[in-house]
């Protein structure tokens, strides 16, 4: 894109989008809750390796939180799409009420 090429907003379409982006971090969310509700029993492994539910846990919490914080950057990233398009709406909507007060009543 050049200097002079600009760029194009349609604020309803990134309204859309903010709502799909939301959508994605409701879905990671309750793989969130998956993660953190499905736990081996003690005995899973069986007794010689009574260590292995226990090394996992420690694992499993460190993968849950990472998909807790791409649950809430997913949401985040959906609200400020949505306080873009109300920036650009709110931009198109003065642009064109200056151009209605230069063009005059009709």
């Amino acid at each position: 894109m050049s200097s002079g090429d600009g760029i194009g907003v349609t604020p309803s379409d990134l309204i859309a989008h903010a709502g799909h982006v939301e959508a994605i971090g409701d879905r990671v969310a309750t793989a969130r809750q998956a993660g953190a509700a499905v736990r081996p029993s003690m005995t899973a492994y069986g007794k010689l390796c009574t260590i292995v539910p226990t090394l996992l846990a420690g694992l499993q919490d460190m993968v849950v939180d990472g998909i807790d914080a791409a649950a809430h950057s997913l949401h985040d990233s959906g609200q400020r799409l949505r306080t873009a398009a109300d920036g650009y709406q709110s931009a198109d909507d003065h642009a064109q009420a200056r151009h209605q007060r230069v063009r005059g009543p009709q």
